[in-house]
């Protein structure tokens, strides 16, 4: 399951119906673990300011940008438009990133 909430995904993408919400589901999730594993990170959690009302972890809003540009560019965009999208997400993530020295 994911850090960020599926209506948060949805809203950033502009999506008002709930036939996609498996497929975004899906993305999502592999959003985050795209963005783990190129922030050389075990968990996004790590990175978390402490935890919301509801016990989810409250992640950095650039890290979340960051994460919801990859979606974006496996949801909605074209091949160029993609590939815009996942250098902002890299300019988000970066400063995020671990093990840069090693």
């Amino acid at each position: 399951m994911s850090l960020i909430e599926l209506e948060t995904a949805k809203g950033f993408l502009d999506v008002i119906h709930t036939e996609d919400d498996a497929k975004l589901q899906l993305l999502l999730d592999g959003a985050e673990d795209e963005a783990r594993h190129y922030l050389d990170r075990d968990t996004l959690e790590e990175l978390a300011d402490g935890a919301s009302s509801d016990g989810v972890p409250d992640l950095p809003a650039s890290l979340v940008v960051g994460i919801l540009l990859l979606l974006q560019a496996n949801y909605q965009a074209d091949p160029d438009q993609a590939a815009a999208l996942r250098v902002a997400a890299e300019i988000k993530l970066a400063p995020f990133r671990a093990n840069l020295g090693a």
